[in-house]
């Protein structure tokens, strides 16, 4: 063998250790570090929400009375993807239905890659304040509290932000917005790149679209990212004409 062939081999072999080192630092040392640091449980995270009556929980309550037949198939739906594999037969809101809502709608948020267009976190820098957060409302940037849970696990913060970033999305759209946005993101915003995701919906028997149970629990999560940060004062969302 000669001296390059022999270079080259040793820059080879090199190269794929230092590869696989990086790969294994890059989720064994955020795991040692945070291992003993508390985590909210996304039960915890139901009980917050409605012990401080944030408007993620509001939210969900109206889901439940614009959507009554869709919440119980909601209810009746079981998710292995997303470990909801629980019937809840008392079918209203509460704890138990808003943690699994919360669930199924994280993982699917997850798995259909909707981070690769929108990030979760406002950074100090580029007005980032007034361009994602909501002024008069919310002015803070993102801080490591926000990220103690398990719905931020692994953490959503995104690489380039095509779409709006989403961490303080629970005080800027109504539930209609959503719904119509979803489903056909052009018909609320001309001129969007983004595809529409009619899997989360179905037809009533008016021919009405409505969320399915993964919609539910796709919005439930939406409309949750920063309820525990914003307040919204009365009159401040945009709310749509109710048939």
């Amino acid at each position: 063998m000669g001296k390059m062939e022999r270079f080259s081999f040793v820059a080879l072999v090199a190269g794929i250790i230092f590869f696989l080192f990086a790969d294994f630092i890059s989720w064994a040392l955020p795991m040692f570090v945070l291992k003993d640091i508390p985590k909210k449980s996304v039960n915890d995270l139901a009980a917050e929400a409605i012990a401080k009556n944030t408007s993620a929980w509001s939210d969900f309550n109206k889901i439940y009375r614009f959507y009554p037949e869709q919440f119980k198939k909601f209810c009746e739906y079981e998710d292995t993807y997303s470990g909801a594999t629980e019937k809840i037969e008392d079918c209203v809101p509460n704890e138990k239905t808003f943690a699994k809502a919360l669930k199924i709608g994280h993982r699917w948020y997850v798995a259909e890659g909707c981070w690769n267009c929108h990030s979760q976190m406002v950074r100090p820098v580029s007005n980032e304040t007034l361009r994602f957060g909501i002024p008069g409302v919310s002015n803070t940037v993102s801080y490591p509290s926000e990220y103690q849970n398990e719905l931020q696990a692994p953490v959503l913060w995104g690489t380039k932000r095509i779409g709006q970033d989403l961490i303080r999305e629970a005080a800027v759209h109504n539930i209609g917005w959503h719904v119509a946005h979803l489903y056909n993101p052009q018909s609320t915003s001309p001129g969007s790149v983004m595809p529409g995701y009619p899997w989360f919906f179905e037809k009533d028997e008016k021919g009405n679209i409505v969320p399915n149970p993964r919609g539910i629990g796709l919005l439930t999560y939406i409309m949750w990212l920063g309820s525990w940060e914003v307040k919204p004062p009365k009159g401040f969302r945009i709310e749509t004409a109710e048939k």
